[in-house]
């Protein structure tokens, strides 16, 4: 089952709301989607996929580097991302990793190492029943999950205005624009470092002033 950005599962007993979705194709031709969730009660952050070969979802939270020495390798590849919906996603379209998955004897705990660009992540998790899983319909979402949804909406609105104006202040030579060149005068820097200064100002405002 796909679900999307903003839904409110219920897993087991417990309430989390999706903040993030991915979509992946790895070397072996799959395809499937990976859910940011946000759990009600703590704020805390876990994924969410749906699992074909054992026809259940996957559970998983990142973690530090674990010992492997009771699991054994049972899935390899390179995965790129090749969509992404929500604010709280840190990978972009095409962003691309090497990944191993391991599981432990009887196959309830996992653990999976993605070796992106910049960063290597490693998650453990285990698999849940598709009956303790299933969209929860007029929740009431906490104050927290409200702010940070609220924080996509104003990036969607404020991220036009911040790719125009970084456009105008590093090409500003080109442009005859009196009050511009005065700032850049006063400030006495190059264009684009004081492009990109002013830029980060708006930025950090945005996103502090909540």
């Amino acid at each position: 089952m796909k679900f999307n950005y903003g839904d409110t599962l219920r897993i087991r007993n417990d309430l989390y709301t999706i903040l993030g979705k991915i979509r992946y194709i790895n070397t072996h031709g799959n395809i499937w989607y990976e859910y940011k969730l946000v759990k009600h009660s703590s704020n805390k952050a876990f994924w969410l996929r749906w699992d074909k070969k054992r026809d259940a979802y996957h559970f998983s939270k990142l973690c530090g580097k674990a010992p492997l020495a009771d699991m054994k390798l049972v899935d390899s590849g390179y995965e790129m991302v090749t969509g992404t919906w929500g604010g709280e996603i840190d990978e972009g379209i095409t962003d691309t990793a090497k990944y191993k998955e391991y599981e432990n004897g009887d196959g309830n705990a996992t653990f999976s190492v993605e070796a992106w660009a910049f960063e290597t992540e490693y998650s453990k998790g285990f698999y849940i029943n598709k009956e303790y899983v299933s969209v929860e319909k007029d929740v009431e979402m906490t104050d927290t999950i409200k702010d940070r949804m609220d924080t996509v909406k104003k990036m969607k609105f404020v991220g036009p205005i911040v790719w125009i104006l970084a456009n105008v202040l590093i090409f500003m030579p080109r442009f005859d624009i009196q009050i511009l060149h005065d700032i850049h005068n006063f400030l006495t820097w190059p264009y684009i470092v004081g492009g990109n200064i002013i830029i980060g100002i708006i930025v950090a405002f945005v996103l502090f002033k909540r």
